[in-house]
């Protein structure tokens, strides 16, 4: 831990100590026997006092890993202390998240337990700690800083987009001719009501849908809408959350989308969103190359607050106002305003994908 003498601060119970001693000397000269009695420990005890701060090693700390999620969501972190001297541990939180009064006491080691929300798009770091470390008396304190941090991942809010135009450019990418039949399955997620054969359906139960499967498109086309998504200086926000929901209306419908945006590129069929999101929420601001623009079937571009959808082969334009951040009841929650939490970006568990 690298404590120094000048690093320690007597506490309110060293100071108490401190005069008691400091008037047991005073009066040392008149009565010796009082001296030996008061002062003697006094010193004793505040000699070890400092000797143990000196000797600690510094606390060792270990946290979770919250699960990825969206503006308005909460989860919860464990906080493992590991200490040779009694402390108190205190929490830092980036700026995009929120944590009510992150800090406990756990004397020698324990756990720190606390819940954190998620405001802002983007990676945010959980911790270092802060540990008040104080000798077993009491008498003495110093403020140790511990190393290491965990990462909250907050995907971009999914916004709404008007979903006529990219409807006019999904029919158009189908081809709208399909192949000879091949089987029926059960509704699954990931699936959409558009997918489910309802003359099939209605010979089952009231509750059991199954989906008609084809072999591949007339002209081997596959369905694919490229989707490219720039920002000016602080407009990466609004572009993420617009690139988010334009995927999510594609999805909707049955469509792989493939995504540039500064930060990378990623295609993700209807039902595998995860990867996606993560590059959206991690992309910054930036501009694609020109031939990489010019491909894309559905453009984005972010300025301030806003973004900009724009169709390659139609003059249509989609203005989309983005909350870059999310605070309490007026949350999102998620991509429930567009799908996201029904089919394309929870998960049921912690160790397995479900439907993200």
């Amino acid at each position: 831990m690298g404590l120094r003498l000048r690093d320690l601060r007597p506490t309110r119970r060293g100071i108490v100590a401190a005069a008691i001693v400091t008037g047991a000397l005073l009066a040392g000269t008149a009565a010796p026997r009082s001296l030996n009695a008061v002062v003697v420990p006094g010193l004793v005890a505040v000699v070890a006092a400092v000797v143990q701060l000196l000797r600690a090693g510094e606390p060792a700390v270990e946290r979770s890993v919250p699960a990825p999620g969206f503006p308005g969501e909460r989860r919860t972190v464990e906080v493992e202390i590991d200490a040779t001297v009694p402390c108190r541990v205190v929490e830092a939180v980036g700026d995009g998240l929120a944590a009510d009064d992150p800090t406990a006491a756990v004397g020698h080691g324990g756990r720190l337990t606390y819940e954190v929300e998620l405001r802002r798009r983007g990676a945010h770091d959980l911790g270092p700690a802060t540990c008040r470390v104080t000798d077993s008396l009491g008498l003495f304190a110093a403020e140790v800083a511990t190393t290491g941090t965990a990462t909250a991942l907050v995907y971009p809010p999914v916004r709404s987009i008007d979903g006529e135009p990219l409807s006019a450019l999904t029919r158009r990418d189908r081809g709208g001719e399909r192949t000879s039949f091949e089987r029926l399955r059960e509704f699954s997620p990931g699936d959409t009501m558009r997918d489910i054969d309802w003359r099939a359906s209605a010979k089952r139960g009231a509750d059991e849908f199954v989906v008609a499967e084809y072999g591949d498109r007339a002209g081997g086309d596959v369905e694919i809408v490229t989707i490219a998504g720039e920002a000016a200086p602080g407009g990466a926000d609004a572009m993420a959350a617009t690139v988010a929901g334009v995927a999510a209306r594609l999805h909707d419908a049955g469509v792989t989308a493939s995504v540039a945006v500064p930060g990378g590129r990623q295609r993700a069929p209807p039902g595998r969103a995860r990867a996606l999101l993560r590059l959206l929420a991690l992309t910054g601001d930036g501009r694609l190359d020109a031939e990489r623009r010019e491909a894309a079937d559905v453009r984005v571009v972010g300025e301030g607050d806003r973004a900009t959808v724009s169709l390659a082969d139609e003059e249509v334009e989609i203005e989309v106002e983005v909350e870059v951040e999310v605070k309490g009841t007026d949350a999102v929650d998620g991509g429930r305003e567009y799908g996201y939490e029904r089919a394309h970006g929870r998960t049921r568990d912690r160790d397995r994908e479900v439907v993200a």
